[in-house]
């Protein structure tokens, strides 16, 4: 094991620990030095490359999704392709540049991991990290419930500003730990010290009062009661066993999610679990410090989202321009400023049209397909990790039906950790 190989292990679990902890980066100044450190790992890597004259990289497909996506930000800003009176396809032509490097450096994260976390040994470590990092923040957020403010001035939600975000890293944490424990991944005299973590994570969910998060853990437990069973069939067996779990697994995912967009879509459904904290404002946020008042709902957002994406249904208004094409289908008149979909299928569709909808598909059919025949695996630990890392995917990809956070991102680089860790099967390696 070479000392850049460590040298880039070591920074990515950095990156792991760091990104949360700035309000899950989501200002500019931190999330222009989260993409600096990206691009310095990534030098370091390009400048081993160079010197041993080797090049490994992981041979994983979902790259090639997250490439398309940025080729259509790319397309986006061709100034040869403009329309009407703007110069671009976007609405938007800085925030879609911005938008470009910031899915650059998400791309450049996901081979490294999918690449340098590339052993049993280094496999296990991250998920280690990632589960202890969910039961800090999810005990920050407990404490925070009980003593306000005193540790983060803009949010009683561990360090994240909004209650759903919060909820959708522990939800990641759960689901991971969970899988652990269900793949029968973890050693005997492990087992109290998992399922006192799973304990406390589940009590950060509930403490943040995230309706979509609390829905999406019932679906992802769900989902991880079909696809834990252990295997002993013969190899055609198991195939077979694949495509049923695949089609439960999908059936599962179309019924989740139109609950979960019955039950957290319509605001007045529930009071946000009696608002178990009073300082932790309303539930629906319009951008990641406004607050949305009560009279104006995600169902307005995803109506007017919607006719949106009616008017620009082949390559959309331009990725990262969301807040700069939706005023004019505004039903509020201006009153709020809308940046997100809160919804992250719908923002995509707005943003890079049916292209972009047919690449995230793509990604998430990939992504579990590829998953289910990694977990095939009779090596028990193995496959314990691809199933907690799919049963956390599934539960993000639940819970973005009413939320955005893929949009952040902490979770974003997380829930790509957990793809990497799902899907990666070996390395190639090219002589220079």
């Amino acid at each position: 094991m070479t000392i850049p190989s460590r040298i880039i292990f070591s920074a990515l679990l950095l990156l792991l620990v760091l990104t949360p902890l700035p309000y899950g980066t989501v200002e500019v100044w931190s999330v222009t030095l989260w993409e600096l450190l990206i691009f310095a790992i990534t030098l370091v890597w390009g400048i081993s490359v160079v010197i041993e004259g080797r090049l490994s990289v992981s041979n994983n497909p979902l790259t090639l999704t997250l490439l398309a996506l940025l080729l259509v930000a790319v397309v986006q800003l061709l100034p040869v392709l403009s329309a009407g009176d703007r110069h671009t396809l976007s609405y938007d032509a800085n925030a879609t540049f911005q938008t470009a490097i910031k899915l650059l450096a998400f791309i450049l994260f996901f081979i490294l991991f999918a690449t340098f976390v590339n052993t049993d040994q280094r496999r296990s470590i991250a998920v280690n990290l990632i589960i202890g990092i969910a039961f800090i923040i999810a005990i920050i957020g407990i404490g925070q419930s009980y003593i306000g403010k005193a540790l983060w001035q803009r949010g009683t939600f561990g360090p994240f500003v909004n209650r759903n975000h919060f909820a959708g890293f522990l939800e990641m944490g759960l689901g991971l730990a969970g899988g652990l424990l269900a793949g029968r991944g973890v050693k005997r005299e492990r087992l109290a010290i998992y399922i006192c973590v799973i304990v406390v994570l589940l009590a950060g969910l509930v403490v943040s009062a995230s309706r979509g998060g609390m829905l999406s853990f019932v679906a992802s437990a769900i989902f991880l009661a079909i696809v834990a069973r252990p295997e002993r069939e013969a190899e055609e067996q198991k195939k077979s066993r694949t495509i049923l779990r695949t089609v439960a697994a999908a059936v599962l995912f179309v019924v989740m999610t139109g609950g979960v967009m019955l039950l957290a879509g319509p605001e007045d459904l529930m009071t946000n679990f009696s608002r178990l904290s009073l300082s932790t404002g309303t539930e629906v946020w319009v951008s990641e410090d406004q607050p949305l008042s009560n009279q104006f709902r995600r169902r307005d957002i995803w109506g007017a989202t919607t006719q949106l994406i009616k008017d620009h249904p082949l390559i959309g208004t331009g990725l990262g321009a969301f807040q700069m094409a939706y005023p004019r289908y505004d039903p509020s008149s201006g009153l709020q400023r809308v940046e997100q979909a809160h919804n992250d299928y719908l923002q995509i569709l707005a943003d890079a049209g049916l292209i972009g909808g047919l690449i995230a598909l793509a990604f998430i059919a990939l992504l579990f397909s590829r998953g289910f025949a990694a977990a095939r695996n009779r090596d028990r630990p193995r496959r314990a990790i691809v199933i907690g890392a799919l049963t956390a995917c599934f539960a993000i990809a639940v819970h973005s039906f009413v939320d955005f956070n893929l949009q952040v991102t902490a979770n974003a680089q997380l829930f790509l950790a957990l793809a990497a860790l799902a899907t990666t099967r070996r390395l190639h390696s090219h002589q220079g």
